[in-house]
Order: structure tokens, then C-alpha cells, then sequence
């Protein structure tokens, strides 16, 4: 995936909204930023709608946010995969009494390390979802960030659910499969929780 690719550019910002509320304070933000901005939306996401109000805000860079309270695993997305962890949230919590705390990034480059880290002192679990392929990925980058600073609070290692190492299918379904979805993230926390 881009992100993947630009991400450890010295001086690129990177943003990744997973609404159109946040798409248009983040892009506000990006316009006003003197720095080069890298604004990633999924075009799987075009067609969302959603309340996004006519008056003017921002969504400052570097400040991730929790979307769901919870006290069993963290889970940190980025994009388009944090519907994809509230979805699998939701479910673990019906199936399973696992509550998981939902972490939107908002903005890759800058990380919000401190929000994340609090979250995982919290849960003492950690679950990163990712687009990209695993390998030098920015699901990567986040866990080896998050393993280091919280190295004695964590239970388990931090588990990544990312689109599965292999070229990317061109039947839709098979692409489905390929990507991260709710079941992987389910089973990646199910595995944290030691409940697999």
C-alpha cells in the first residue's frame, strides 16, 4: 500500500481519515500545514456518507483518538480498517465479554505514540490492523514502537493483522479475503487475549 511507501519520508505528513468528518477537518488541517502533506483516502470509501457540518474546523495532525472504550486489548487502525475494528470490536464483545478499546490513528506521520501507549498500559494487549503487506509496513513501525515502550506492560506480543503476503487477487472476493477484515482482527485479539 502507499502509506507503506511514504511513510518513513523525513518531513512528509500523512493523514488517513476514516469518515467524511474527519476527511474534511483533516484536509483542512493539510491545506493550512506548511509541510508537505500525503492525504490518503480509500476509494472504497468515496461513496460514504455522513454528517460533516458547513462550518469550519480542523482536526489537528498528531492527536489519534479513542473510538471505543475498552479494558481488554488495544486496537490501533488507521483508515478505512477502524470500521473494520469497530465492527470486529462489537462483535467480541457479544461473542466473547472482550472489550476492546479502538484507537483511530487519524494521521500516520505524526504518530500519536502517547495515546496509544496509555491505551495499552490500560489493556496490557495490543492488536495493530494495517492495509499493507506486513513487511516494512506501518502496522510494523507501530508495533515495534509499541513494544518498546511498553515492553513491561504488555501480556502478550503485539499482534498485526495485515493484508495476507500475497500479490494482491483481482476477483473482488478473493481481494475481500486478502485484506484485513473483522474476522482476522477477532481471531488477532481472540490470540492476544489468549482466548484462541
Amino acid at each position: 500500500c502507499v502509506e507503506s511507501l511514504y511513510a518513513n519520508v523525513p518531513g512528509l505528513k500523512m493523514a488517513i481519515p476514516w469518515n467524511p468528518y474527519v476527511a474534511k477537518g483533516l484536509l483542512k488541517t493539510a491545506i493550512r500545514d506548511p509541510d508537505p502533506v500525503f492525504f490518503l483516502e480509500s476509494e472504497r470509501m468515496l461513496a460514504m456518507k455522513g454528517h460533516v457540518p458547513e462550518e469550519e474546523y480542523l482536526i489537528p495532525f498528531g492527536q489519534a483518538i479513542v473510538r471505543r472504550e475498552g479494558a481488554d486489548c488495544t486496537v490501533v487502525a488507521f483508515g478505512r480498517t477502524v470500521h473494520f475494528a469497530m465492527e470486529a470490536a462489537e462483535a467480541l464483545a457479544a461473542e466473547d465479554g472482550i472489550a476492546c478499546e479502538v484507537i483511530d490513528g487519524r494521521t500516520i506521520r505524526p504518530l500519536d505514540l502517547d495515546t496509544i501507549v496509555a491505551s495499552v498500559r490500560k489493556t496490557n494487549r495490543c492488536v495493530v490492523v494495517d492495509q499493507s503487506w506486513s513487511f516494512a509496513s506501518v502496522g510494523s513501525e507501530v508495533a515495534a514502537q509499541v513494544s518498546e515502550a511498553c515492553f513491561d506492560d504488555l501480556d502478550n506480543h503485539v499482534h498485526r493483522v495485515h493484508a495476507d503476503d500475497v500479490p494482491a487477487p483481482y476477483a473482488y472476493e478473493l481481494e475481500q479475503a486478502m485484506l484485513p477484515n473483522p474476522g482476522k482482527i477477532r481471531r488477532a485479539v481472540r490470540s492476544a487475549c489468549y482466548r484462541d
